[in-house]
């Protein structure tokens, strides 16, 4: 039996009730990323346009493999944090609505993941740790995009004031789900070593980043609904307002 009921968690709980999320309705999350990854796979198998780490870089490849990281964690991001709204609300995930209302967001979910990547990369060039400051600051800028349809300016703003106060727990929280994923990755890495078929590895690495993937960006979703919870006593809100509650920013905190 699952507790997904709404009250504040701590980090370790946020990523317990992240796995729930996902077992609740594994194959929406799975197919959404599949649709995401598995063109990319073919796009890069015939077009070759994989990094060989004992080879000189090709910065033509290295540009078309950045371009396509920043448009696939745009689109699933904001796919997936919609998906796991429904699936945490017990609600029926769609995910063909949810990749139509990702495009009609598409723009200011760039925007917004932009700004985030690039301030990001500046603080990490001069500053290195605070590199996380941003990363904190604006942790759920891109959940406000779709699930509060709110303009770049408006979800930065208001990503800053749900992380103000909790950057600490954000953080924590990210850094133990990228950490889950990651090491889920890393030991697929390793283990594709062994394979001497690049095109099996390129595959089996789709597999498993397709199926672990949408964790980190659940794991997004449910800590944006957290710090609501903390700040402006969302899950009163909701009680009191069932789903208006899911895509309506308050006017002020509770």
């Amino acid at each position: 039996m699952t507790d997904l009921a709404l009250r504040p968690r701590s980090s370790t709980e946020l990523v317990d009730a992240s796995f729930q999320v996902f077992r609740r309705t594994p194959v929406q999350f799975i197919v959404a990323a599949a649709l995401v990854y598995v063109p990319w796979l073919v796009i890069q198998l015939v077009f070759d346009l994989e990094i060989q780490s004992d080879q000189l870089p090709d910065f033509d490849v290295l540009g078309i493999n950045l371009l396509a990281g920043i448009v696939v964690y745009v689109i699933l991001g904001g796919v997936i944090a919609l998906l796991a709204r429904d699936a945490y609300f017990d609600q029926p995930p769609d995910v063909a609505r949810a990749f139509r209302t990702v495009g009609a967001r598409v723009l200011p979910l760039l925007g917004v993941s932009l700004v985030v990547l690039v301030t990001t990369f500046i603080a990490l060039i001069f500053l290195i740790l605070p590199a996380l400051y941003p990363l904190s600051r604006f942790f759920c800028a891109r959940q406000a995009v779709v699930l509060e349809r709110a303009g770049v300016g408006t979800a930065l703003s208001r990503s800053s004031t749900l992380s103000s106060g909790l950057k600490g727990h954000v953080l924590s929280t990210l850094l133990l789900a990228g950490l889950v994923t990651f090491a889920i990755l890393l030991g697929t890495t390793l283990v594709g070593g062994l394979i001497p078929s690049r095109v099996v590895v390129r595959t089996l690495l789709t597999i498993v980043t397709v199926c672990v993937k949408p964790f980190f960006s659940i794991a997004e979703t449910l800590l944006y609904y957290d710090a609501r919870i903390r700040k402006e006593a969302f899950d009163i809100e909701y009680m009191a307002g069932a789903e208006a509650a899911l895509t309506s920013a308050p006017s002020a905190a509770v």
